[in-house]
């Protein structure tokens, strides 16, 4: 996916704080195209969790706008959530960007 324009300043966060954020209502990718390739990117996420435990880093945007990042494993992928391990929720159109390590 495209990279973060590094005008804004990315935050690292661990998986557990993850259920204190509110995240982007809006979608956060206004290319259609962009969005589609996010959810690719997701369902490939979802499929390396799911039979490697694999982890990606996952970009998020929060309610006021600030750019969050995770290191963590994805355990399923739809287009208006995804769920990680814990049964943590995320809105799909929140994710910025998915990076595989």
């Amino acid at each position: 996916m495209e990279k973060i324009q590094q005008q804004q300043q990315v935050t690292l966060i661990e998986k557990e704080a993850l259920s204190t954020i509110l995240f982007s209502k809006t979608d956060v990718i206004e290319d259609p195209v962009k969005r589609r390739l996010r959810q690719i990117y997701l369902e490939k996420a979802e499929r390396l969790g799911n039979a490697y435990h694999g982890k990606v880093k996952m970009t998020f945007m929060t309610e006021d706008g600030k750019l969050m990042m995770v290191h963590t494993t994805i355990w399923s992928a739809d287009h208006q959530y995804i769920t990680l391990k814990g049964g943590i929720h995320i809105p799909t159109i929140s994710i910025v960007e998915v990076e595989f390590s």
